[in-house]
Parts: C-alpha cells; structure tokens; sequence
C-alpha cells in the first residue's frame, strides 16, 4: 500500500496506484501543435496532468488535452491573461454602495475566488497562485487587513500576474505591497530613535528571508542539507535579521509624504526617506550595504542578495512541487526544477514559467507513481474538483455582479481558507510528518496536518452538501451554491456497473480499486427498488468523494 495513504487508509477503503506512461520528449517550448508528439495515452493519463494542474480535469479538458499535447497545453496556459479579483471587487463595491448599502466584505473575496476556481479558463496561473499564496503569505485572520477585502484582492492579482513571471520582480511587487506590508508590520516600519528606545520592526525581514526565499540552513541544489563538522550551516542569524529590518523602514501609502500620513490604498508603497535607516548594513552572506543609499536601492540590494543566493532555488522549487505533485519530491527531482529556477535555459534565473513547466512534465511526475510518490489532496481541492468533474452549474449573479458560491468559512469545514491561514507559516508546514508509517518511513505529509477527527467528518458533511444535496434538478434548489450536472450517470439508468464506472472517469480518472468498484455495485444493488436514479447517482458521487481513493492524488 502506498505510504502516503495508510494514514487515511484505516478510516476508509483501499488505494489502488495510478499507472501512468511517460512522456516521449520533453522539448523547452513545444510549438508543434500540427503533430504533437507527447499526446496523453488515455483519458486516465489526461485527467492525472490535470488534476495537478488546475483545479480538477473536466471531460472537455480531457478531451482538448489528448488533441494537442502537454507542451501545447501549457503554451497556451502561459498566455492567458489572469483572471482578476480586484476589478470584480470594486465593481460590486461601487454597486452596492450606490445602492445605499455596505460595501463588499471578506464573503465577496471568497465567492470570487471560488468561481474563478470552478469556471476560470486560466486554471494553471490560477493553480500557481494558490501555490504561492502558501509560500508568501498574508492572511485576513490578520485584524490590520481583515476589513480590507478589495486590498487583499489585488495581493492576489499580483500573485496572478506574475505566476509566470520572474520570482525576483514577485518578491519586489509583494515586498512593497501595502497587505504585505501591514501583515507582517514593516509598513510604517521606521528607524531606531534617537534615543534608541524605538527599534525597526524585525517581522518582515525575519520571514522574508525563513519562509520567502532562503530559509534556515544551508542547502544543495537538491536540498540536502550542507553540513560542516556535521552539522547545518545557518542561512543567516540575528545581526543579519537586525540588518534587513533597517532596510525595509520607511514603507508607506502610496500617496503619503510623512510616515503617519497617507490614505489607504492597494497601491505600491512608497518610501519616507526621513523614516528609513541609512545606515551602512550588512547583509546575508556577510554582503555589505554603504551608508547613504536610498531607501528603494536598499531594498533592491537586499532583495537582490536574497534571490542570488544558492538556497532560494531549491527552497522555493521544493514547496512548489509539493504544492503540485508528491509530498516527499526526489532530491533528484528536486534538483532538476532547481536546476529550471537557476536558468530557465536561456540564462534567465528564477523564470517561473519554466519552473513549473519542469515540475509537470518532470519524469517523477508524468512516470509511474511510486510507494513514496503523491499526495494528499489539498482539502479545497476536493471541492473544486468536484464541481469541475460533474460540470456544476453556476448561480446567477445577484444586482450587484456577485456569484454566491456558498464557500464564505471555509476554515472550519476545509482546514483552509484562500489567504486566510492561521499564521504565517500556511495551513500546513512543508515539513510536517505525519506521526505513524508516513514519519517512520521519512517522507513528508504537508496536508496531513489538516487532517484529524474533527476536519474528516466537517469535510464529509460540507461534501454531502454540495454533492449529494446540490443537483441539476432538484426540487427548491438553493441559489447560493453550484449545482452538480449528475445527467451523465442518470442516463445510465439502472445499470449499476456502467454508473460506477462513468463515475470512476470523471472523479478517479480509471483507477478505481476493484475492491471499492465491487463495494459501489454492492451498495447500489443493495438499495431498496424504490430509491431513485438520481439518489442513486448521488450516493456513487458521494461515496467516491468521501473515499481515500479520491482523497489521495497520484
């Protein structure tokens, strides 16, 4: 049994591995769409690539896939321009507070953020920004920005913008970003006092580098550790934190002249000379910053330092491969994405387009599944895909611009909520073992640090709810969540064995457990002849949803 899933395992069923082949070329950029030579096997292939890389595979994308190719595929994913966030935002706002009511809340971000995910063309750039909206995090549990819905967006967008862009220029537009700023306190951040009983905030410049870029200890390109004497070698310590505070003082709104003045704003921050330290500093590396210098040349210096450094390619390429792909990545595979952040094969360093292109098409990724390899399904996820698999319907919008989705708190249900974590450091750390079989064996269960007594049978319910009880058809449907399309297994009457399989398809793309196939049947024969198709329909969607089978993405 794979080890990722002998956790989940004893509060379920069984797990078969997916068997997947492996792709025939792998081309940089692959413009061959007249004959594309790395087409998807079968549809079971298709739907695995697009379970890791959008939000969950649709039969039409099944089917678009298979026709023109990974690397087409992804080409095209490259040039979609982003779905944003902060325009729909503050249309509704303008709507509402036109209509005499209150202006949008932290239930219209979500909503925005679940439509994107079920109905958005840009899957991919969407995808990648969830993914690095669990690395440089902010949060709305944070008070300084949780009444500040239409900022937070466009922290979004940025990620959205520039998820194929150059991880130097993101870390700089999320550096001056003023919900950066206010999360993590270096906005109105200012230098030591006269008298030094003030000193600058060393929040940001402590996370900036442990959690954005660099991390703790020293690293090889494929993540091993560097030891010296046997021991890891620190990235950095206290002086250096010391240091980048006195970089990052100065921050303010956009239009502010004094560190206290300003209005509130998304806009990039500016920076308040008066406030900001000048002071000769050094840096990681023991790198040295003259006196002098302005406050943007400090903050570019430092920033710059930080994305040259040897660590930030496999820190950063190892947490998004697991955000994507497996939970315990290969030091193999490791270094080979790392290897893509270094140079993207035309001497650009940190091109994330060519980063996550290599995780995807990576032979650990698009090979056969492994024991060790996969991972839990992040828990939003199995909402998502849900939805994309059964092609829900969307609710209207309502006389503001606003799709209610019904996802507004998800935290309790899910464990996870879309820039809302808990702390910094994410819903769950890239470190996290789950104690038992998957810690003894040394391999890593980020979303397993969601996972207990109380988020298994939340999760279950709040599946029931938009599955089993949120269909095409039924009666009083609720307008404020998406209906499923359950048609395709109605369709299929009383056969037992097809429904299952039409099942099987579309939610475990073909790799369904002749144990749980048999057990299906069973349980659709066993009910009573009364019992409806379309409760018959909706009892296969949910029994696969709440299944260790779906649960566990290979």
């Amino acid at each position: 049994m794979n080890r990722i899933a002998c956790c989940l395992f004893a509060c379920c069923a069984l797990l078969l591995p997916l068997h997947a082949v492996a792709l025939t070329h792998d081309p940089l950029f692959d413009n061959s769409f007249e004959s594309p030579t790395d087409l998807p096997a079968s549809d079971a292939e298709a739907a695995r690539f697009l379970t890791q890389a959008s939000y969950g595979p649709t039969p039409a994308e099944i089917t678009r896939l298979r026709a023109i190719g990974y690397a087409e595929w992804l080409r095209q994913e490259f040039n979609k321009p982003a779905t944003l966030v902060r325009p729909h935002l503050e249309a509704a706002n303008a709507a509402l507070l036109g209509a005499g009511q209150s202006g949008v809340s932290q239930n219209q971000r979500l909503d925005r953020w679940f439509h994107t995910a079920a109905t958005g063309s840009d899957q991919l750039r969407q995808r990648l920004a969830f993914a690095l909206s669990q690395i440089l995090v902010i949060s709305d549990q944070n008070g300084s920005i949780s009444g500040e819905p239409i900022q937070m967006s466009e922290y979004w967008d940025i990620l959205a913008r520039n998820a194929f862009g150059n991880y130097r220029e993101l870390i700089d537009e999320t550096t001056w970003n003023p919900s950066m700023g206010k999360f993590l306190s270096h906005f109105r951040n200012q230098k030591a006092s006269a008298d030094g009983l003030r000193q600058p905030d060393e929040n940001y410049a402590r996370e900036v580098m442990q959690l954005f870029s660099i991390g703790l200890i020293e690293r090889n390109l494929d993540f091993t550790p560097i030891l010296s004497g046997g021991l890891p070698i620190p990235t950095y310590d206290q002086n250096v934190v010391s240091n980048y505070a006195k970089v990052f003082t100065g921050f303010n709104y956009n239009n502010a002249t004094t560190i206290t003045n300003g209005t509130n704003t998304y806009l990039r921050m500016t920076c308040i000379e008066s406030a900001h330290d000048a002071t000769a500093k050094v840096l990681v590396g023991g790198s040295p910053l003259p006196a002098g210098q302005t406050c943007p040349d400090d903050v570019a210096d430092g920033l710059d330092l930080l994305f040259a450094h040897p660590n930030i390619a496999p820190f950063i390429s190892r947490q998004l491969i697991q955000r994507f792909t497996t939970s315990s990545p290969s030091p193999a595979y490791i270094q080979r994405v790392a290897q893509k952040f270094v140079n993207n094969g035309f001497g650009e360093r940190g091109d994330l387009s060519a980063v996550i292109r290599q995780i995807l098409l990576d032979p650990d990724a698009r090979g056969t599944p492994t024991a060790n390899s996969g991972k839990l399904r992040e828990p939003l996820l199995k909402l998502t895909a849900l939805w994309r698999a059964w092609n829900a319907q969307m609710p209207a919008a309502d006389a503001y611009g606003n799709i209610a989705m019904g996802m507004t708190s998800p935290t309790g249900t899910y464990g996870q909520r879309p820039l809302g974590a808990d702390t910094v450091f994410n819903f769950f750390e890239p470190d996290y073992q789950q104690p038992g079989a998957i810690a003894n064996a040394g391999l890593f269960s980020p979303e397993f640090q969601t996972l207990n007594e109380s988020t298994i049978v939340s999760t279950a319910n709040s599946l029931y709810t938009y599955g089993y009880n949120s269909y095409v058809g039924m009666s009083n449907p609720p307008s404020n969540r998406p209906l499923l399309d359950i048609s395709p297994l109605t369709a299929l009457g009383s056969d037992h064995a097809a429904m299952v399989e039409e099942a099987n398809r579309r939610m475990l793309y073909g790799t369904m457990s002749s144990g749980m196939r048999t057990s299906l049947i069973n349980a659709l024969t066993f009910m009573d002849a009364n019992v409806s198709v379309s409760e018959r329909a909706r009892s296969i969607i949910y029994l696969v949803a709440i299944s260790p089978e779906y649960a566990v993405q290979r």
